[in-house]
């Protein structure tokens, strides 16, 4: 097995995404985002993605928000409990976290079955789609009035 690869059973996966946790490694997140590319099993994925959310390092939030995009993307699945802990990061004092958690949103809305999403997530993501539509329209009618 190369340095840096996964092994192929989920829970010496976990096990490896855990020991540098504990270590506090600092490719941490890369390993986490590494296990969710390798892994289709997302009761796997997900404690480790929720640890990374949870840090207090601004780029192991970021990474584990990319880990999450992953897990949906592969799996078609994410638990409440990472989608609450991605909406408190839209209220994150770094706006590239607040950015990122924005578009993972997205993505959980893509790839996730819309009946198993909370709705809190429905209305945000249709509230979201009426304002892209104002902006795209608002745009092209203020084109015509413009001083020429």
């Amino acid at each position: 097995m190369n340095r840096g690869s996964l092994p192929p059973d989920p829970a010496e996966c976990a096990a490896r995404v855990d020991a540098a946790f504990e270590r506090n490694d600092p490719q941490v997140g890369t390993v986490v985002i590494e296990l969710s590319l390798c892994h289709s099993d997302a009761e796997v994925i997900a404690p480790r993605v929720r640890r990374a959310l949870a840090s207090d390092r601004r780029g192991l939030r970021c990474l584990g928000l990319t880990a999450v995009s992953h897990m949906v993307r592969r799996t078609g699945e994410v638990d409440d409990t990472t989608l609450e802990i991605v909406r408190g990061l839209l209220r994150d004092p770094a706006p590239d976290v607040r950015e990122h958690a924005d578009t993972v949103l997205s993505d959980v809305w893509i790839f996730v079955p819309h009946p198993r999403l909370p709705n809190w997530l429905s209305r945000r993501q249709r509230l979201q789609g009426v304002r892209w539509w104002f902006v795209t329209g608002w745009t092209g009618i203020s084109r015509w009035f413009r001083p020429r």
